[in-house]
């Protein structure tokens, strides 16, 4: 496998592994909305499985490229912490309810319905959007979706 090849399916792992902390929140809204113990047992259940199966590929990956380092393998616990402070450095710097807005408008919402679903103005519903732009340097909603899948806040869709 090229280096590159690599590089890309460490990458999509990243994205996946971002998917685990949304089962994650699922799993504890549902605990919030009192799901019964068998539906609880089971999300987490499947929760465990995906990760275990994150970590197994992201070992796979780091092997490979242990070989393929040879001497200069052990840089890669810096590369990983590197990639990993690169793609969260941004978003870390948002407050709970920027990431909520962020999350709402990658997933189709309008301001009004944002509002909404937040019991908030949409006055404040602007300010949060236009705060949170400015912090990740995002100029349009496209921007905004394509950061929140990056995140693996949401799933991209066909």
């Amino acid at each position: 496998m090229s280096t590159d090849t690599l590089q890309s399916l460490f990458f999509e792992e990243i994205r996946d592994v971002r998917s685990v902390k949304r089962q994650i929140l699922e799993v504890l809204s549902r605990i919030a909305k009192g799901v019964s113990a068998d539906g609880l047992g089971h999300a987490l259940m499947k929760l465990l499985e995906t990760t275990e199966h994150h970590v197994e590929r992201l070992d796979r990956i780091f092997d490979t490229l242990r070989i393929q380092l040879g001497d200069r393998a052990g840089r890669l616990p810096s590369i990983a912490d590197g990639v990993r402070s690169e793609l969260t450095a941004g978003y870390s710097r948002l407050t709970s309810r920027e990431a909520e807005v962020l999350q709402l408008i990658a997933e189709g919402f309008a301001n009004k319905q944002i509002a909404a679903e937040l019991a908030i103005s949409i006055k404040t519903v602007e300010k949060h959007r236009q705060r949170m732009m400015a912090k990740l340097n995002l100029h349009d909603t496209a921007g905004v979706t394509r950061f929140a899948v990056s995140m693996g806040v949401v799933e991209a869709s066909a």
